[in-house]
C-alpha cells in the first residue's frame, strides 16, 4: 500500500469525542414534565364531541327557524292580478300563424360560400325537408347564399319543420313573404 510521505504522522492518536451520558436525574425531570403535560391535556382530549347527527339536527332547526321568518307575497299578488292580452296582432318573437295571402319560409343558414350552403341543403334534404339555396346580394356588393326550408302555408307543417331543425341543432329564422 502506498504511503504519503509528505504528511507527517501526528505524535498522538486521535480519540473520538466522548459521548455524554445523561444523568438519571435529567431523565427523571423530563419524564415528570411530560407526565404533567399529559395529565393537563387528558381531560381535553377525552372530552366527547357531539355526534354528526346532533350537529345536523341543530343546523336543520336553525334553518327552519330562519325560514319561518320569510314571507312571500307573490302568491297573493299573482292570484289577484289580471293580465290583459291584446286582441290585435302578435307580439315580436311570438310564432306567427300563416294567413291566406302570405307564405312562410324558415331560413336555416346564410353563407358566403355556395359550397357551405349546398352542404347544409343536402343535410336538410336527408332530414326529409324541402330545402333550397337562394343567392342574395348585400348593399356592399357581397353575395350571400341563404338556405331556405319551405314554403309553408300550414302552421303545423311549419312547426314540424322547425322542431326537426332544432332537434338537429340548426337554428332557424321565420321569414314571411307575400304569396305569388
Amino acid at each position: 500500500m502506498p504511503k504519503d510521505y509528505a504528511r507527517k504522522p501526528s505524535a498522538r492518536p486521535v480519540k473520538p469525542a466522548p459521548v455524554k451520558q445523561r444523568s438519571s436525574f435529567s431523565v427523571f425531570v423530563m419524564g415528570a414534565v411530560f407526565g404533567a403535560v399529559l395529565m393537563h391535556f387528558t381531560p381535553v382530549l377525552l372530552q366527547k364531541s357531539p355526534s354528526p347527527a346532533a350537529v345536523v339536527k341543530e343546523v336543520g332547526e336553525t334553518i327552519k327557524a330562519e325560514a319561518s321568518d320569510l314571507k312571500f307575497d307573490f302568491y297573493t299578488i299573482l292570484k289577484n292580478s289580471e293580465i290583459v292580452v291584446p286582441s290585435g296582432g302578435t307580439e315580436p318573437g311570438a310564432s306567427a300563424q300563416p294567413s291566406d295571402n302570405a307564405t312562410y319560409l324558415l331560413q336555416a343558414g346564410s353563407f358566403r360560400l355556395s359550397s357551405q350552403a349546398e352542404s347544409l341543403r343536402v343535410k336538410l334534404l336527408l332530414l326529409n325537408l324541402n330545402a333550397t339555396v337562394e343567392a342574395v346580394g348585400s348593399s356592399n356588393g357581397e353575395k350571400w347564399y341563404r338556405v331556405l326550408v319551405g314554403p309553408f302555408t300550414d302552421a303545423s307543417k311549419m312547426a314540424y319543420a322547425r322542431t326537426k331543425l332544432s332537434e338537429n341543432a340548426i337554428d332557424s329564422l321565420l321569414l314571411k313573404r307575400k304569396a305569388e
